[in-house]
C-alpha cells in the first residue's frame, strides 16, 4: 500500500524520497490480528518475571555461601547478571509491540538496541568461559587453587563485558528513529540505516554476528565438552573392566553422577543451538530483505525469535545453577532448616498451652 511518499508493507517501509527500505524492528502496523501483541506482550512478560526470580535465586546463593564462592559460580554469577539486563529489554519490546510506533524516544532507541546485542553476547562469552573452566578442571586435571582467584575472575568478566561493548558499539550510533509521513499522519519506528558507501556495513556487522556471536561460541563450547564427555567415557570403560566387589556400590553411584553430567553437558549444547540460532536466522534475512527489496520477512518473525532467546535466561539457572550438587544441597538443607524451625515452634506452642491448661486446673 502506497501512503504519501512512502510505501507501507507492515513491517518494512520504503521512502520513495531518498530511496531508502526500512525494517521496522520492533514495530508493526497493519497487523491481521491486533490481539497478536498482545499475546507477545503477555509471554514476554510472563519470561521477565521467571527469569529475574530464577537468576536473582542464583546470584543471592552465590553470595551468601562462602563455600559457594568458587571459578566456575563466579562465572555463573556473571551469566546470571547478564540474563538479567538481557531480559530487562521485555517490557519495553512488550510495550513497543502493543503501541507500534516508537513513544520510548530517541535515546531510548540507541541504548534498547545497542544493550541488548551486548547483554546477549556476554552471556553467550560467559558460557564459553563455563566450558573453559570446566574443560581445565576435568580434563586437564588442575586444581582451582592454582588456577585463578577471585581478581582474576573478575577481570576475565569485565574484559567480556568490554570486548562485546565494543564490537558492538555501531548499533548505538546506527539504530535511530525513523519518520515517515503517511497521509493520515506520522508514524515512528526505531530502525536500523547503515551508512552508504563502498563498504558494505551490514553485510560485515551480520558476518561479525554469525562468527562471533554463535559461530565460534558453539564451536568451543562444542569441543570442549566433547573432551569432558571422552575423559568420562574413558573412565566409564575402565570402571567397567574391574569386577572388585567391594567398589561395586561407588562404581554405581559414579556411573548415576557421571551419566548426569554427560546428560547435562549434551543438554547444554542442543539448548544453546536451538535458543540462538533462530534469531541469528533472522536477522540474516533482514539483511537479504533489504538489499535484495524483497521485503518479506514480518516483524513478528524477529520478535518471536527474540522470544526464544529470551527463554535462555529462563533455562540457565537450572543447567549452571539449580543442576549443581552444591546448590541443591544448599537447597535441601535451608528447606530441612526451615521445616525443623516450623515443627519447633509447633512443639513450643503447643507446649505453651499444655502448662495453660494445667494452670487453669
Amino acid at each position: 500500500m502506497v501512503y504519501g511518499n512512502s510505501q507501507i508493507n507492515r513491517s518494512f517501509f520504503y521512502d520513495t524520497d531518498n530511496c531508502t527500505v526500512y525494517f521496522t524492528y520492533f514495530s508493526e502496523f497493519n497487523r491481521l490480528w491486533e490481539g497478536a501483541a498482545f499475546i507477545e506482550a503477555v509471554v514476554m512478560s510472563i519470561i521477565f518475571l521467571l527469569s529475574i526470580f530464577e537468576n536473582g535465586i542464583i546470584i543471592g546463593f552465590i553470595f551468601n555461601s562462602r563455600k559457594s564462592r568458587t571459578v566456575t559460580n563466579f562465572f555463573v554469577c556473571n551469566l546470571a547478571i547478564g540474563d538479567i539486563l538481557f531480559v530487562s529489554s521485555a517490557p519495553l519490546v512488550a510495550y513497543v509491540r502493543i503501541t507500534g510506533t516508537w513513544y520510548l524516544g530517541d535515546g531510548m532507541c540507541h541504548l534498547l538496541n545497542y544493550g541488548m546485542f551486548v547483554c546477549s553476547n556476554t552471556m553467550i562469552w560467559t558460557m564459553v568461559a563455563i566450558s573453559i573452566d570446566r574443560y581445565i578442571c576435568i580434563v586437564i586435571g588442575i586444581p582451582t587453587s592454582r588456577r585463578l582467584v577471585p581478581v582474576h575472575i573478575v577481570l576475565i568478566c569485565a574484559g567480556i563485558w568490554l570486548t562485546t561493548s565494543c564490537c558492538f558499539l555501531p548499533t548505538a550510533f546506527f539504530f535511530h528513529l525513523q519518520d515517515i509521513h503517511l497521509d493520515h499522519g506520522v508514524i515512528t519506528f526505531c530502525t536500523l540505516t547503515w551508512p552508504s558507501g563502498h563498504i558494505h556495513y551490514s553485510v560485515l556487522f551480520t558476518t561479525m554476528l554469525l562468527l562471533l556471536g554463535f559461530g565460534l561460541p558453539v564451536l568451543i563450547i562444542s569441543l570442549n565438552y566433547y573432551r569432558i564427555f571422552k575423559k568420562f567415557w574413558s573412565s566409564k570403560r575402565a570402571i567397567d573392566t574391574q569386577n572388585v566387589s567391594g567398589i561395586q556400590r561407588c562404581t554405581r553411584t559414579r556411573k548415576r553422577k557421571e551419566q548426569r553430567i554427560v546428560k547435562t553437558l549434551i543438554l547444554l549444547v542442543v539448548i544453546f543451538v536451538l535458543m540462538w540460532l533462530p534469531i541469528v536466522i533472522v536477522f540474516s534475512m533482514i539483511r537479504e530483505d533489504i538489499e535484495n527489496e524483497r521485503n518479506e520477512m514480518p516483524s513478528y518473525g524477529l520478535t518471536w525469535a527474540l522470544i526464544i532467546a529470551y527463554l535462555n535466561p529462563c533455562v540457565n539457572p537450572f543447567l549452571y545453577g539449580f543442576m549443581n550438587e552444591e546448590f541443591l544441597r544448599k537447597l535441601r538443607y535451608c528447606r530441612q532448616y526451615r521445616q525443623s524451625n516450623e515443627q519447633t515452634a509447633v512443639s513450643r506452642t503447643n507446649l505453651r498451652e499444655g502448662q495453660t491448661s494445667a494452670s487453669n486446673l
